[in-house]
């Protein structure tokens, strides 16, 4: 009886050691992600997937950076500091003139009102055909910077008397309450919140529509295809947090709120220009080859040709996603 009693213990011993091992291993297995993103509601679905468990659902440790600014998070990424970055197709357009090893996977937001020109009303500016020789903060290499001189060309404005000052986006806010600037052009929420400060004195010129910014999810070009299981599961991830903003918005908006600290009032204020959804269209390509277009022509870059853009957009992991859902649909 002893020896079966020890031979039962030991059997024991084992299988709970096997256990251990199998769970060990599949731990270890799960893939890591760092991911930056910028410190925005534009980077909604990575909130809700992560406060929801959503990455872990599909599979993927990941684990979230946040960054002021999408050039922020891009730069993380070409220097190693994390595996994926979000940023705007101004941030990827920039780039693309500089080097060739980075890829865009997904579109997961586009909105046509997060960037806006706000000014003093002390100086005269009431629309965008006031701004002629005026001094201008904005942010270089940005969404920001290609949205203001988008802005003076639909109105016809010359800008060769423009002054541009180019600072940081945490920055630019007590520049124009300085009056070091009299304009700037700035993203949300930072642009709310200096509407707050500035009160009856700020003026916000009318711009709704005048540009679709979309945000993207970025990896390093030879990952795209080592990582294609991973990256996969994180749209799946991804995917599942879009739908929560669709089915309860407030919900939502109350995470991302207490997330990054804005006031949910102010967050539900703007959700609505936000469409969450993971794409990877030809509006895409045509986006970064206008704006390509004006970099050139504007003598921002030295190069007399556009990147080929298709070499920076990679459907690999959204084709596998959406096969996987009975939805392939049309990918460049």
């Amino acid at each position: 009886m002893r020896r079966i009693g020890f031979g039962l213990t030991l059997l024991i011993v084992f299988a709970l050691y096997w256990l251990y091992e199998i769970s060990g291993t599949e731990h270890l297995s799960s893939p890591k992600i760092t991911i930056a993103v910028s410190s925005t509601p534009l980077s909604s679905p990575f909130i809700l997937a992560e406060k929801y468990g959503f990455f872990r659902k599909h599979g993927v440790d990941v684990q979230l950076k946040l960054y002021h600014g999408g050039h922020r998070c891009f730069d993380a990424l070409v220097n190693g500091e994390v595996d994926l970055a979000t940023s705007s197709e101004s941030v990827v357009m920039y780039n693309a003139f500089k080097r060739n090893d980075f890829s865009v996977i997904a579109t997961f937001v586009t909105s046509d009102n997060d960037v806006k020109l706000l000014g003093r009303r002390h100086s005269g500016i009431q629309s965008p055909t006031d701004i002629a020789d005026h001094r201008v903060g904005m942010i270089r290499g940005t969404a920001s910077e290609y949205f203001f001189y988008s802005a003076l060309n639909l109105h016809s404005v010359d800008s060769s008397g423009i002054t541009p000052v180019y600072l940081a986006p945490e920055q630019l806010s007590q520049a124009l309450l300085n009056n070091d600037v009299d304009v700037v052009s700035l993203w949300e929420p930072y642009a709310h919140q200096l509407a707050q400060k500035l009160k009856d004195e700020g003026v916000q010129l009318s711009t709704k529509g005048l540009y679709r910014l979309s945000f993207n999810l970025i990896s390093k070009r030879l990952d795209v295809q080592k990582h294609r299981a991973a990256h996969e599961a994180l749209l799946r991830a991804l995917d599942d947090a879009i739908e929560l903003t669709d089915e309860n918005p407030t919900a939502a908006q109350d995470i991302v709120s207490t997330y990054l600290d804005i006031p949910e009032s102010e967050v539900a204020s703007y959700w609505p220009d936000y469409h969450f959804h993971l794409t990877l269209d030809k509006t895409l390509q045509l986006d970064l080859l206008s704006q390509a277009h004006w970099a050139i022509a504007s003598g921002y870059v030295a190069q007399s040709t556009a990147p080929d853009f298709r070499d920076f957009i990679d459907s690999t992991a959204l084709g596998s996603f959406r096969t996987g859902k009975g939805n392939p649909g049309k990918l460049p």
